[in-house]
């Protein structure tokens, strides 16, 4: 015990007295003379999360709680805390593989539960992959007088969403420890965007000798440069918009962002290199 915490005689917490300063009084004071009326404390219908995040800021080893008449029901100890926040962590865990959180552990867990929790977000991710198929057959003619254009899908829509991920993730932790905040939604789209171009730049300047030593085709190796670094800012942007866009419409960020990056990421990614090869070939040959 470190801390006592003061009531009144309607339970309401008053405020708050360290042994130290309980020690070191004078022995003829009274308590009201020696305590501390501004109490850091939490309401019954506080989250969780909130909690944990006053206590980590202010470095707490327990924080007070109180019902809506300020009267004090408990405290909250670092110990739970601890607990909240591994139990928050593995829910993000989950989030961020797009399974849903179950309360069983591993073992107890029905196969048929496991499959249902997963095949949410696979159906959503299905239909992405379907939205860009439809895209590559859109663009079947270019890709049927240069084959080798198709070879390099995989390493872009891949990249790109590697980018987007990495942006989506700075941005959602930002936001759930509050060093983000929705006011300063442009100032952190703009620096990702910067980000993504500078990514952009060296992994298209590697990927462009990559791709002629793969094919032997410079043209080729110029369109997928180009559109890697188009690709890298696009998915930039995708990735630290969404996680905004997604808290004001009070959805969470963490479980929608993957999916929806996913799929800008891929369409529009094959849309754009497809359409960069078409235009770097016609101006290579004066016209396809």
């Amino acid at each position: 015990i470190y801390y006592l915490y003061i009531t009144d005689g309607a339970r309401r917490l008053t405020g708050i007295l360290s042994l130290r300063a309980l020690v070191i009084a004078q022995p003829q004071q009274i308590i009201r003379e020696i305590l501390v009326r501004d109490v850091v404390h939490v309401h019954t219908d506080t989250p969780q999360e909130e909690v944990a995040r006053l206590i980590q800021r202010y470095d707490f080893l327990a924080i007070p709680v109180v019902d809506t008449e300020e009267r004090l029901v408990g405290i909250i100890t670092v110990d739970d805390v601890i607990d909240i926040l591994e139990e928050e962590t593995t829910k993000d865990i989950y989030i961020s593989g797009g399974v849903q959180t179950g309360e069983d552990s591993y073992f107890q867990t029905n196969l048929l539960t496991v499959a249902r929790r997963r095949v949410v977000w696979l159906f959503v991710l299905l239909i992405t992959n379907t939205m860009t198929s439809a895209v590559i057959r859109s663009q079947q003619g270019i890709l049927e007088q240069v084959v080798s254009l198709a070879a390099f899908i995989p390493l872009l829509i891949g990249t790109g969403g590697n980018v987007g991920a990495q942006s989506s993730t700075v941005v959602i932790r930002g936001l759930n420890t509050d060093e983000l905040r929705s006011s300063k939604a442009f100032e952190v789209i703009r620096r990702e965007a910067m980000a993504g171009t500078f990514l952009g730049l060296m992994l298209g300047v590697v990927v462009l000798f990559w791709a002629y030593l793969l094919q032997g085709d410079w043209v080729v190796s110029i369109a997928v440069g180009i559109s890697l670094v188009a690709i890298s800012i696009l998915a930039s942007i995708a990735g630290s918009t969404l996680p905004f866009l997604f808290q004001a419409l009070k959805l969470d960020p963490a479980l929608m962002s993957a999916p929806f990056i996913t799929t800008v990421v891929d369409v529009l990614g094959v849309l754009i290199y497809l359409n960069t090869a078409r235009l770097i070939l016609q101006a290579h040959s004066g016209g396809l």
